[in-house]
């Protein structure tokens, strides 16, 4: 299988080599990058997305990290009926001169920022709502990052919140954004693993996801972090998706 991916994506194409690549079951590739060139990266994505619509038992995931960033999506969450959200939307005309690039992408959501220090996971795979729906998906893998993350020793971690991602109290550790097409997903879960206090500074006028910067904390400070964790990180999360999404 792993074989047949490499000749239908032509990994140079995107800065990737065949040691990018890992089957992780009979269904499944594994497709990791640290620090990989978010146009690149997101051109992958949409060949890998083309590639699983061809062919739906396929699953592709993407582990990576990107430089420094920012991306939006197609807009805030919106509040339930009932519900009041103080969120504040980014305008780019009222930011003409912004600290990194920005990319206008498919996913949902608002402003957010990437930097090497996170892990990024991009699944792409068809839906189905009999075995793996978009909410249940969304939920396990914010499941499996509390499990990895407890399993280290890290605990109160929750995603029921009435805004999306992953929380530890009132700060967020990591933002969700999906896209889909013709049922198969793509973008994905932005885990904040090591601090960047430069992008934090940097963002401080920029309302991330609509909230402030000040919101987002890394799990470097809240636990005392190994120079493999993300690596560690990766292994640990893809035991978790190999033994529960058959």
């Amino acid at each position: 299988m792993k074989d047949a991916i490499l000749r239908a994506l032509d990994p140079a194409e995107f800065a990737l080599n065949s040691t990018c690549f890992e089957v992780l079951d009979q269904r499944t590739v594994v497709v990791t990058n640290w620090n990989w060139d978010y146009p690149l990266a997101h051109r992958f994505q949409r060949r890998a997305l083309e590639l699983v619509q061809e062919t739906p038992q396929l699953r592709i995931l993407i582990c990576c990290s990107h430089p420094n960033v920012l991306t939006h999506g197609r807009g805030l969450q919106r509040p339930r009926k009932g519900e009041i959200l103080k969120l504040v939307d980014f305008d780019s005309k009222a930011h003409p001169n912004l600290p990194y690039p920005l990319h206008q992408i498919e996913r949902g959501g608002g402003l957010t920022f990437h930097h090497p220090g996170q892990f990024i996971f991009y699944p792409i795979l068809k839906l189905n709502p009999s075995s793996l729906s978009l909410s249940r998906m969304i939920d396990e893998i914010f499941d499996f990052t509390i499990d990895v993350l407890a399993s280290w020793g890290l605990e109160g971690l929750h995603h029921q919140n009435k805004l999306l991602g992953l929380w530890h109290g009132d700060q967020k550790l990591a933002s969700m954004g999906i896209a889909i097409e013709k049922l198969s997903t793509f973008h994905g879960m932005a885990l904040n693993l090591r601090e960047n206090s430069e992008m934090i500074r940097a963002l401080s006028a920029l309302n991330p996801c609509g909230l402030t910067a000040e919101t987002y904390t890394a799990v470097e400070k809240l636990m005392e972090l190994t120079p493999t964790a993300i690596e560690k990180f990766r292994h640990e999360f893809l035991q978790r998706i190999k033994d529960e999404w058959k």
